[in-house]
């Protein structure tokens, strides 16, 4: 049986290193295209790091098909070579012959989570780098960015704390300044649990002022609208803070619960961390799937296979947007893995030996 496996194993992977790189270099050759339409500079060496650094989001969404091509191709050889008919001879049905080849998918779905998690973050934080340097201009603004929990420096003296900051609506909760003297006693400090950022001073909301100016005066109130006069430009505070935008499930999921926790909109955060989920097991999903209509001499069947991914992708997509617009649960998103995977099960389970 391993000799068998391995027999298996070898021709799926053949046909898998066929197939992934001959649809990645279509897909990275028709974004290529476009960014040659829009670059300013044509530079090959950004150009080449542009490729590369797209590899990696490429192989990702292009493996789950890519699998499943794979097993088409072994399933038309074992066919057409008639090597199929000495396997279920020697007692291997169809169904345990599918057993064994889903560790396949398994593996690749695996690969994945590590290409998700490792590499699409550094990849992506580098490709829109050289994307930039390419346009000859400043990356595009992200719909969704925020941070938390940070200190930052105004100057050598003042220093500002916020434990949640929306960089779109320039407004946050729970702001600190503390300013030093000379000698790096504090002097002044201001806090609130609401603030907005304006171009010359910040809004600061339901807050006090502890004012040591005097070291035998303790100046102390309270207030609830305090405009704090101190320039804050916005852009440059991105920069001051680096943000890192959500790649990884495991980002994805951070960033929801945050926002979450500070009130911020999260359907967006959780639609596309429920859809990352889905997409990881989407090689052994679709392969489950499309299995028990592989053995069946009828075209049809075979079109069946195609509709079906078809309408998983589009499925999956129409689901996280819903959930996004919070029209349905976020965990909605991993209903149509489900469904599939029962639908898999089904057809599996009636896979006879007369398909044939």
């Amino acid at each position: 049986m391993k000799i068998l496996d391995r027999y298996l194993y070898k021709k799926l992977t053949v046909y898998l290193l066929v197939v992934l790189p001959s649809f990645s270099f279509v897909a990275i050759l028709a974004e290529l295209i476009e960014v040659l339409r829009k670059a300013k500079q044509l530079d090959i060496y950004y150009l080449s790091l542009y490729i590369i650094y797209q590899i990696p989001e490429k192989v990702y969404y292009i493996l789950p098909i890519s699998t499943v091509i794979a097993f088409i191709l072994l399933a038309k050889d074992l066919i057409e070579s008639k090597e199929i008919y000495p396997i279920l001879l020697n007692g291997i049905s169809l169904k345990s012959l599918a057993l064994k080849l889903f560790i396949f998918p398994l593996f690749l779905s695996l690969l994945q989570i590590v290409n998700l998690e490792l590499i699409m973050p550094t990849a992506k934080k580098e490709v829109e780098k050289v994307y930039s340097i390419l346009k000859n201009r400043p990356p595009e603004e992200e719909k969704y960015l925020f941070a938390y929990n940070r200190w930052i420096t105004l100057d050598s003296k003042s220093y500002m704390y916020f434990q949640f900051l929306d960089f779109n609506k320039k407004e946050g909760k729970k702001i600190i300044f503390i300013k030093f003297d000379e000698n790096y006693n504090p002097v002044l400090r201001i806090e609130g649990t609401r603030f907005k950022i304006k171009e010359d001073s910040i809004t600061i909301r339901n807050g006090k002022i502890i004012d040591l100016s005097n070291v035998f005066s303790f100046n102390y109130r309270t207030f609830r609208v305090y405009d704090f006069p101190v320039s804050l430009d916005i852009q440059n505070l991105k920069k001051l803070v680096k943000v890192k935008k959500p790649v990884s499930s495991l980002q994805l999921y951070r960033s929801a619960v945050i926002a979450e926790k500070f009130g911020y909109p999260a359907g967006y955060y959780w639609s596309k961390f429920y859809s990352k989920v889905a997409t990881i097991f989407s090689p052994l999903i679709l392969t489950v799937v499309v299995f028990p209509f592989l053995w069946s001499r009828k075209k049809d069947r075979l079109f069946i296979a195609f509709a079906s991914i078809i309408v998983y992708w589009y499925g999956t997509a129409f689901i996280a947007s819903m959930s996004e617009s919070g029209a349905i649960p976020h965990v909605s998103v991993l209903s149509v893995d489900f469904i599939y995977l029962l639908i898999g099960l089904f057809f599996l389970s009636k896979l006879r030996f007369s398909e044939l």
